[in-house]
């Protein structure tokens, strides 16, 4: 489908393209629409807790093409914890950065803006080239902020910072002609929020055919032999290690095992949790923490498991939907999927590549399993199949960006 608009703006602070560290989502949707005729500008920032490497210059942007669309990055207040409050300084400084750049750039005006977050004050420079350009202004909202600082941080309604974020949310909503999501029921949120009917669509995480079919890496095998069992079924995490997962109940399980099943767990990854996770899984012979490996090549890892495992925390922010990209490889490697949680996941269970337990269930958990475990071989393989059948077919960025495309011309 063939895109009748000429320029797209695409605000995301925590954007990135692969000279860099790895395509994000919205490269891959710059991609997609640069490929359908539009001319795509993607505004991001070289200030992020998620990447090394990100490019350093002098003055305030340096542009730069990439795959067929325009890169425009943001020379921007650096941090290094993502809970300091230069974070949120950084944030502002993008966004002023953001807009001064925009009114630099009149004679390229925008037809459609796109403000992604995180950094949820994206919805101020979305609303802003919306009033001054007179162009579409697409939200798209990839976390629930601020709801998830006061669930998964413990922030209070009346701190100065949630009162500020709730405007800008409340800013977005209103502001915007359409809402995009990655969550299946963010229109229930949406409509709490300012108590109107506003358009929300629903665009998961994607997958990019390109990556998985010819970007592909191998482990080394000294990594598998390390920390991956011979004899036993391998039940493993790959992610980040955050309070937002509960990633202790899998410490906890892997416990209660010893009594029950013979299983080694397995977590790979790093994040602020991981000194915690090391602490508290001290003499528990049966779980591993492993080190983060390359996107790459996390295929070539998650294949080798038996089952794999993810995690929520008990709140109600994730009964909106949730759609993590991590499901997309775990999907990918045609493994079966237990996922602990009150969450709704449509791809894991449309697809049904897997199941989701209520929180420290454990009597569920080991049920399932034991069942995924006694599946046959032929069983094994229609899982694998349709699981790649519902990502390729449902989730390819292509597919998707045909979705965003009718939003720009509707």
């Amino acid at each position: 489908m063939e895109s009748k608009c000429k320029n797209i703006w695409y605000i995301s602070k925590y954007a990135n393209i692969s000279k860099y560290g790895a395509d994000t989502r919205q490269s891959y949707f710059c991609k997609e629409f640069a490929s359908q005729g539009s001319n795509v500008t993607l505004i991001l920032s070289n200030s992020s807790h998620l990447y090394n490497g990100l490019p350093e210059f002098k003055g305030i942007f340096k542009e730069e093409r990439y795959s067929g669309f325009n890169v425009v990055w943001v020379n921007t207040l650096k941090y290094k914890n993502p809970s300091s409050p230069k974070r949120f300084l950084s944030w502002l400084h993008f966004e002023i950065m953001t807009i001064i750049f925009g009114l630099k750039s009149r004679e390229k005006k925008p037809d459609v803006v796109i403000a992604s977050s995180l950094s949820i004050l994206s919805a101020v420079s979305g609303a802003f080239f919306k009033r001054f350009y007179a162009c579409k202004f697409i939200f798209e909202v990839r976390d629930i902020w601020p709801q998830s600082l006061i669930e998964l941080k413990g922030l209070r309604p009346i701190n100065p910072i949630v009162i500020a974020l709730s405007w800008v949310e409340k800013l977005g909503y209103k502001r915007s002609d359409v809402i995009v999501g990655t969550m299946s029921r963010l229109t229930q949120h949406v409509e709490k929020k300012i108590k109107e009917n506003k358009k929300v669509i629903c665009i998961p995480h994607g997958v990019s055919l390109d990556f998985y079919c010819n970007e592909q890496t191998e482990i080394s095998s000294d990594y598998i032999d390390h920390y991956f069992s011979d004899s036993r079924p391998n039940l493993v995490y790959a992610g980040s290690f955050n309070q937002a997962y509960k990633l202790e109940r899998f410490v906890s399980f892997a416990k209660s095992a010893t009594n029950k099943l013979d299983l080694n767990f397995v977590l790979i990854g790093d994040g602020p949790e991981l000194e915690y996770l090391r602490e508290i899984s001290r003499g528990v012979d049966n779980l591993t923490i492993a080190p983060k490996v390359p996107r790459a090549s996390l295929s070539s890892v998650l294949k080798k498991a038996d089952i794999l495992l993810h995690s929520f925390e008990d709140k109600p922010v994730f009964m909106y939907g949730v759609s993590p990209n991590k499901f997309v490889d775990y999907m990918y490697a045609g493994k079966p999927t237990i996922c602990i949680g009150r969450v709704i996941c449509p791809m894991l269970l449309d697809s049904g590549a897997g199941v989701i337990v209520e929180p420290d269930d454990e009597s569920a958990f080991f049920g399932k399993v034991k069942e995924y475990l006694s599946l046959s071989n032929e069983d094994k393989e229609i899982l694998s199949l349709r699981s790649n059948k519902y990502i390729f077919e449902e989730l390819s960025y292509v597919k998707l960006a045909e979705k965003y495309c009718e939003l720009f011309n509707d």
